[in-house]
């Protein structure tokens, strides 16, 4: 009966396109190929959803190596071994991005949900969905992502808009393209998204990830429904792999996001809310509810100040409070406000306080 009992507690789910343990709403931070220390410094940043085990090329005698010890309390692990036998406690990583290696829906496994198995199937696609980039190949079906949607539970992409792009695309495409996936190929699925850390494989030299990038990516990806993320934290840059390319900066940086989003995996897990800002702007922003409190995401994802007024249609005159930020709103009519953001700040507010 205990055992159990333990069992249903640490079953994943969907429910309500978010993703569920022992049936409590919960917001996955996913981490990429990680062993040894930077295994442990991931888990203690926050991530406990790590991709592919065991750890591919980790020595079984480096210390805290999750192949030899019991993970941290809370950590799972996506195994790509797609195999029923396989999969680690936390699911399947189906193989990535199956567009870009011309892959077809038809060939990847199909797993059972994870209704069925209390484990997850995540599929990750390059960002060729999104209608702000050319298709995958010339005459690819655009209905191959929804297809690829329907075999998994969890769905995300890549976007990296500083180190593949070097900045031809704004970070506001991070928004944007969260929203495609989700309200057109992944209709009623939990979404996630890729969030650039590093230099990765040195296309941009001159223009860098800074932490204040980076949090504001992952927020922008909140604010665009995503209800999980992932860290992308390795590089190539030295002449090999390293899994772990995060200054103390970026890694303080990503601690603090997480904690924060696990804090609020309750109220950011509930079905995203539209708000009107400036068409013209770099504002993104959307709310969610919760308890009755009216909770709003708002990102700029310009570097440069910003004022600008929002409409929020469920606000109905409540004061809001900044959180963090010992500061609070008061609407006029009702449903308008005005702040001011700076260089990719990230402002949330909520009724609640």
């Amino acid at each position: 009966m205990i055992r159990a009992a333990l069992i249903a507690a640490a079953a994943l789910g969907i429910s309500g396109g978010h993703v569920t343990a022992g049936g409590a709403p919960v917001f996955p931070i996913l981490g990429y190929y990680q062993c040894g220390a930077s295994a442990a410094q991931a888990a203690a940043a926050g991530i406990d959803f790590f991709v592919e085990q065991p750890y591919t090329a980790c020595s079984a005698l480096r210390p805290n190596d999750f192949g030899d010890d019991p993970p941290p309390p809370g950590v799972r692990v996506l195994s790509d071994d797609d195999s029923m036998a396989g999969g680690g406690d936390g699911g399947w990583y189906l193989p990535d991005e199956p567009d870009g290696a011309a892959l077809s829906a038809a060939q990847l496994p199909a797993l059972p949900p994870a209704a069925e198995t209390g484990r997850l199937r995540v599929v990750n696609l390059s960002e060729h969905f999104y209608s702000g980039q050319a298709s995958i190949r010339p005459g690819y079906d655009p209905g191959e992502y929804s297809r690829f949607a329907g075999l998994a539970d969890l769905v995300g992409f890549d976007l990296y808009p500083i180190t593949k792009f070097c900045g031809r695309i704004s970070l506001l495409d991070v928004f944007r393209a969260q929203r495609e996936l989700r309200t057109l190929y992944a209709v009623g699925k939990p979404t996630f998204q890729w969030i650039e850390t590093g230099p990765m494989t040195g296309e941009c030299p001159t223009i860098p990830v800074t932490p204040a990038i980076a949090n504001a990516e992952a927020w922008l990806a909140v604010a665009g429904g995503a209800v999980g993320i992932g860290w992308f934290t390795s590089s190539w840059t030295s002449g090999s792999w390293n899994r772990w390319d995060v200054s103390p900066a970026m890694l303080a940086r990503m601690t603090a996001t997480d904690a924060q989003l696990h804090a609020l995996a309750p109220v950011l897990t509930g079905p995203p809310a539209d708000v009107v800002v400036p068409w013209d702007g770099t504002v993104a922003a959307s709310t969610r509810t919760s308890g009755g409190a009216l909770y709003v995401i708002a990102v700029n994802a310009g570097d440069r100040p910003t004022t600008i007024p929002m409409r929020l249609d469920g606000l109905r005159g409540r004061t809001l409070t900044v959180l963090g930020e010992h500061r609070t709103i008061t609407p006029v009519k009702r449903v308008f406000i005005r702040d001011s953001f700076g260089p990719y700040q990230v402002h949330l507010y909520t009724t609640a306080h």
